[in-house]
């Protein structure tokens, strides 16, 4: 059992640091780009970090907007349940955050009233119920503000790859030319625990995911992305463009979904 957990555990952390497509260093953007920037956007999702590294960067920045994008979809409930439980919780108990709010609009109660980042500065897109429409509805609201210039973007890192993908796609469709760039906050990883699974390191355990959900999203990430009729690509529901993932990374995901220690397993 040892073996077969580091080996999962190896396996599970290739798939994550494939997903958490980064344009950037350990250290992030630096002072240079984040002058340049005219937008940084927070796709919706349930992982606290990508809040709270939005605001932070915006803060930094001279001159850009922050795009809020998220309506209610699969990661809602999700959000408000780790904001609620996050160092932001006060702004819940004192009903600012509510169950019924889009994702973008808890995302602008703890921008502005954590972080005071003013109303101003702030574009709210809160009708999206995917990456699809994360992307085009964002990108609309950028071109409507006529903020056209580079823009930063921030999403769970297990989906940052496919936003982006998708992004891109989007832009291509609508004629969208800024520049983009991709800023996962953080690599997930996981560790063999003492029980014979696998668990994150104590910094990753707090406002992100349960191991059932993180181990469905990266499993589920790599099924859309294959260029397969099961996936997103060309050969399946054309959602996407063919993406080429590289052999490890498949072979890492062939094993976990075999794995006996696998999703269903830890249901």
């Amino acid at each position: 059992m040892p073996r077969e957990i580091e080996q999962l555990c190896r396996d599970v952390n290739r798939i994550a640091a494939y997903l958490a497509l980064n344009d950037f260093d350990g250290c992030g953007p630096g002072p240079e780009l984040l002058s340049s920037l005219d937008a940084i956007a927070l796709l919706g999702n349930q992982v606290i970090a990508t809040l709270t590294a939005a605001c932070a960067l915006l803060q930094r920045s001279r001159n850009a907007v922050l795009v809020l994008s998220g309506g209610a979809g699969h990661s809602t409930q999700l959000l408000y349940d780790n904001l609620r439980l996050s160092c932001y919780g006060s702004l819940v108990r004192q009903g600012l955050i509510r169950e019924a709010k889009a994702e973008a609009e808890m995302y602008a109660v703890v921008a502005q009233t954590a972080f005071q980042i003013p109303a101003g500065r702030i574009l709210i897109e809160n009708r999206s119920r995917n990456s699809a429409e994360n992307a085009r509805f964002s990108q609309q609201i950028l071109k409507d503000a006529l903020r056209q210039g580079p823009i930063l973007i921030l999403q769970d890192p297990t989906m940052q790859r496919r936003s982006m993908v998708t992004w891109t796609r989007e832009a291509e469709i609508a004629g969208w030319e800024a520049r983009a760039l991709s800023h996962a906050v953080f690599i997930p990883q996981v560790e063999p625990g003492s029980d014979g699974l696998p668990r994150f390191p104590a910094d990753q355990a707090d406002g992100t995911w349960t191991m059932e959900r993180f181990l469905a999203l990266i499993l589920g990430e790599i099924k859309r992305l294959r260029d397969d009729k099961d996936g997103y690509g060309p050969m399946g529901r054309k959602f996407l463009p063919h993406v080429e993932i590289p052999q490890p990374v498949i072979d890492s995901y062939e094993r976990v979904s075999a794995s006996g220690l696998s999703v269903v397993a830890l249901r």
